[in-house]
């Protein structure tokens, strides 16, 4: 049988040594996709500090004029990709690149493969295609103009990195944009780089056109070498049409046609999508606005588009009502969810140990974004969890100001920093994008919540003194909350949009838990049961629910019903808490995880347990079908459902 027609199931379980990263090896798992370039499988990553889950792209060595156009394509991706890796944090708008090298996978015969990180998925599937898809058949319209304005926001940050490091993407598509997270946690990450051109990289196959049919730009269908950032612009363009129509811009009934269509002056029109939401068709401006933009970006002529991305980005977003802040699922998406509950069986979730507890790491503090990368500060610095290893990212301090202590994650690859001097900031792979200090340089920060641009809450010590609640508002700072009788505050989460979760502990040792509005100066005591703190808080703004863990077990849940109080078995003491958008809840005690599916009406029971595990769990973050925790030492454990999991990958393009 020749290599190419091997059967997919053969590959399984077949053990890919890396070349490069002593040690580690990839054992395939599943397929996940198949196209004319390749197929893609889930794998299992293994190396000596832990294993986790990539997706492997196996070349077929059959590919073009054999393996040297094989070798040629992960060449290309892996080029493409590695460069972006060399920031810390990288950006997270790009799929990240892991490993690659060659092996006898298809017989004896070498085969290039390549290692990319593995996306989660979730509710709504993996790719930017499957969320449209979801969206047109649960709400019955594509996406609303906040969630389209984050969408873009996010696809032009990406192609801005790519083109920042020489990468023309050339095959930018709604199936190459993976998708993860739900409402103002979700991201989207361009993928797929196969036909990138990296300079420096010039060689490709000569006489075809590449790209996609409807979104690869007229150019690339003759001299593949003068594709610049206007290709991808202009794809960029077809993308944001379908990401607000549900409809290809150019869907001619052939390649023909298409092409045809491209060459033309005559554009589809937003007005004439049926399936276009009611908040955009209710401002035909706004819509004629955005068609002039996208002819433009889609001119024949690449001269005539757009320079960049963010060029083409800044001529839409004003006209979708940009509210920079974050969004927030609409009220017809969360209406389709409401109603699902998550699976009761834990059977079949599978769990790995990403990393193992470090003798000589100690987390400060930690935020995660919704792809599974973690921010930490420790003693020894600032760190980052790349989703294999923890890298060093002392780089940024020499953007951020002195005294950073705590993180928190407040958009998609932003992160809240704080600490002394009263000094607040948000960062992500682009520096330092705001700053604030409030009136009190005596005031050390340690911990915040919220966004500078509109609600920021945070936990305020000067020396010899209890905690305060600052707050800010669209830039102004609001008169301090003194806490009086609170020694600690060890848990703040934004319950709404006016409310903020606050626990801890009083100086009689007592736990403490009430809700702060800052708007009105407020804070509301909860009626809670006595113990000794509470250390940990969730919540989840969709849902507009919140978890408050604390000592002996006590565990408070908020939400539109009031305060439900409940009690884990042996009364282990909680440190951590988490919510997915399905409303399952997730609590930590020494060395276990528990969970229960409230709306089923669960009692808690452990999910994973190892008593080896001697730091308590500092950082916990929850998806559909997903659920990371990390330890004060750096342990990190995961969890998945296979329910949840499928799809969450990426095929190669055909």
């Amino acid at each position: 049988m020749s290599s190419s027609l091997l059967p997919l199931s053969s590959l399984r379980g077949r053990v890919i040594e890396s070349e490069v990263q002593a040690g580690v090896r990839y054992v395939l798992e599943r397929h996940v996709g198949e196209g004319g370039m390749g197929q893609a499988y889930l794998a299992r990553r293994e190396a000596p500090e832990g294993a986790g889950p990539v997706v492997v792209k196996v070349v077929r060595p059959t590919v073009g004029e054999g393996r040297i156009s094989a070798e040629l394509l992960a060449q290309k991706e892996a080029v493409a990709l590695g460069r972006l890796n060399e920031r810390v944090p990288p950006c997270p708008f790009v799929v990240r690149f892991v490993d690659t090298g060659a092996a006898p996978i298809f017989g004896n015969q070498l085969t290039p493969w390549i290692a990319i990180e593995f996306v989660h998925g979730g509710v709504e599937g993996t790719t930017l295609e499957d969320r449209v898809t979801y969206s047109l058949h649960k709400t019955h319209y594509a996406f609303d103009p906040v969630r389209a304005a984050h969408a873009i926001r996010c696809l032009s940050a990406g192609l801005a990195a790519i083109h920042g490091v020489g990468v023309i993407h050339r095959d930018l598509t709604p199936g190459n944009v993976l998708c993860c997270g739900f409402g103002e946690s979700e991201i989207f990450k361009i993928s797929d780089f196969g036909l990138a051109r990296p300079e420096g990289l010039g060689r490709t196959f000569a006489g075809l056109g590449v790209g996609t049919v409807g979104y690869a730009a007229p150019e690339q269908s003759g001299d593949v070498k003068s594709a610049g950032p206007q290709t991808d612009v202009f794809a960029f363009a077809c993308v944001i049409f379908y990401i607000l129509t549900g409809k290809h811009y150019f869907d001619g009934e052939s390649p023909l046609s298409a092409y045809t269509a491209m060459q033309g002056k005559e554009r589809a029109s937003l007005l004439d999508a049926k399936l276009l939401s009611p908040e955009l068709r209710a401002r035909p401006d706004a819509c004629r606005a955005i068609d002039a933009a996208l002819a433009r970006a889609t001119d024949k002529s690449a001269d005539a588009r757009p320079r960049t991305a963010d060029e083409l980005a800044n001529a839409v977003l004003p006209w979708l009502g940009d509210v920079p802040s974050g969004p927030r699922s609409s009220r017809r998406l969360m209406g389709t969810l409401v109603g699902v509950t998550p699976p009761s069986d834990l059977a079949g979730w599978s769990w790995i140990v990403r990393q193992r507890p470090r003798d000589d790491l100690v987390i400060q503090s930690a935020a995660w974004d919704t792809d599974g990368h973690c921010f930490a500060f420790t003693p020894r610095g600032p760190l980052f969890w790349n989703g294999q290893a923890w890298v060093g990212a002392t780089g940024v301090l020499t953007e951020l100001p002195r005294g950073m202590t705590f993180a928190r994650r407040c958009e998609a690859g932003g992160w809240l920093v704080g600490g002394s001097s009263g000094m607040l900031a948000v960062f992500g792979t682009d520096g330092v994008r705001e700053l604030a200090q409030a009136p009190d340089g005596r005031v050390e920060f340690v911990d915040g919540n919220g966004q500078l641009d509109d609600l920021v809450v945070a936990v305020g010590r000067r020396a010899g003194e209890g905690p305060m609640l600052w707050a800010m508002s669209g830039g102004r700072w609001l008169k301090p909350l003194p806490l009086g009788n609170v020694a600690s505050i060890a848990g703040l989460t934004r319950f709404d949009d006016e409310r903020w979760i606050v626990s801890g502990r009083t100086a009689q040792g007592v736990g403490f838990a009430a809700l702060y509005e800052p708007l009105q100066w407020e804070l509301n005591v909860l009626d809670a049961p006595s113990t000794r703190a509470f250390m940990g808080a969730a919540s989840s703004l969709e849902r507009g629910i919140g978890l408050i863990v604390g000592s002996e077990g006590h565990v408070l849940r908020l939400d539109a019903d009031g305060l439900t109080a409940s009690r884990i078995h042996g009364a282990p003491d909680l440190s951590a808490a988490a919510l997915d958008v399905l409303d399952r809840e997730w609590v930590t005690s020494l060395g276990t995880l528990w969970t229960r599916a409230f709306s089923l009406g669960e009692s808690w029971r452990p999910a994973w347990s190892d008593n080896s595990w001697g730091a308590p769990f500092v950082s916990l973050m929850a998806d559909a079908g997903l659920v990371v925790a990390m330890t004060a030492d750096g342990g990190i454990v995961e969890g998945r459902s296979a329910s949840r999991s499928h799809g969450a990958s990426e095929p190669p393009r055909p």
